[in-house]
């Protein structure tokens, strides 16, 4: 017989870390790693845009991307593995620092084939690049959550960094796509009407 999909164990508000201590499901740490998920979540949604709007014979940033995003969902377990424990001199984290020259090489290679890039544009374009942009917006958010958790207990260099690089990737990823397609973004402009 398969095992039940439900424990009730979180029924009085308390799960408990990788290391079996418990916590409250409202505590920072769990807002932090719980916004990963989230986070996951979106990045598989734009990977199934992706996929439907791939380019015939893609370019070489189309598929660096591509490959990035599969990756990332695994490394996103392994970062959120990482915010679900806590850390000492024996306990180190997952997430290496060399991760975060990684994200920049990608960064770098998007916006390379990109047009510049005018602030303010309006988040729009094709599904794939609006996928893109809401990645980009709770990426952020997971390092607001992130940073609030360093505020209180250790959270690792390499983490904070991380995350902060991934919404770069991100954004520059959302205006890569839009450009592959042919779409360009709106630049920002005082509304006519409301």
């Amino acid at each position: 017989m398969p095992s039940r999909l439900y424990t009730r164990k979180g029924d009085t508000g308390i799960t408990h870390l990788s290391k079996g201590k418990n916590i409250e499901k409202h505590s920072q740490r769990v807002h932090a790693y719980g916004t990963l998920y989230e986070l996951n979540a979106f990045i598989g949604q734009a990977r199934a845009h992706l996929a439907q709007s791939r380019p015939s014979g893609p370019p070489i940033p189309w598929e660096a991307l591509e490959k990035f995003l599969h990756d990332l969902q695994h490394r996103l377990f392994m970062v959120g593995r990482d915010l679900s424990t806590t850390f000492d001199d024996k306990n180190q984290a997952s997430t290496p620092e060399g991760l975060t020259k990684q994200l920049e090489q990608l960064a770098d290679l998007l916006r390379n084939n990109t047009p510049p890039w005018k602030p303010f544009t309006i988040p729009e374009g094709t599904l794939a690049a609006t996928s893109l942009y809401i990645c980009t917006t709770v990426s952020r958010r997971a390092e607001r959550e992130i940073w609030a958790l360093n505020k209180m207990e250790n959270v690792p260099h390499s983490v904070l960094t991380f995350i902060n690089r991934l919404s770069d990737v991100l954004f520059a990823a959302s205006r890569y796509v839009n450009a592959e397609l042919g779409v360009h973004e709106e630049a920002l402009r005082p509304p006519d009407s409301y």
